[in-house]
């Protein structure tokens, strides 16, 4: 009897710490969705745009591959991100004087505008916080992460139909 009753009181508490997992997990999803959603709203733009600003920001000149490798995005993807800046008049792409063939990113002076009137309003807000744990948090945090997301499906990667069918 006794072995039972520790049994259950073992699936009891493993039972309350997944049901506080699940809880801050969705907490920080909703917070950042949030804070994300304000962001889009305040701008107009995609928070996609904002992160790749607040890279550029960061890095004046910054080439379009490091760009991809911070934003963990691919070239064509990347592409993209940059004409959308581009079109709203954040950016500007210059050749680079050693090298044509490389072109560097820069800020205009509408990009830095954004830049300054969003600080810490999403982009890297997450950052901030992690960046606050103490070292032995931080590589629980980590290992924990990427465990769960192990064992979350991936998303199917975005249709490209809709870009077909207009070119035809």
């Amino acid at each position: 009897m006794t072995g039972k009753k520790a049994t259950t009181n073992k699936s009891g508490a493993r039972s309350a710490l997944e049901n506080r997992a699940l809880l801050a997990a969705r907490a920080l999803v909703d917070r950042m969705r949030a804070l994300y959603r304000e962001l889009e709203q305040m701008t107009g733009a995609p928070i996609t745009l904002h992160r790749a600003m607040v890279c550029i920001g960061n890095d004046p000149g910054l080439p379009a591959s490091s760009l991809a490798n911070q934003l963990g995005m691919q070239r064509p993807a990347v592409s993209h991100v940059l004409k959308n800046l581009e079109s709203r008049g954040w950016i500007e792409r210059r050749r680079n004087d050693g090298d044509l063939r490389t072109i560097r990113i820069h800020c205009t002076q509408a990009g830095r505008q954004l830049l300054k009137a969003t600080a810490g309003r999403a982009v890297y807000t997450l950052q901030r916080a992690v960046c606050s744990l103490p070292e032995e948090d931080l590589g629980k945090l980590a290992a924990g992460i990427e465990k769960l997301l192990r064992e979350l499906p991936v998303p199917p990667a975005p249709s490209r139909s809709k870009s077909k069918r207009g070119k035809g």
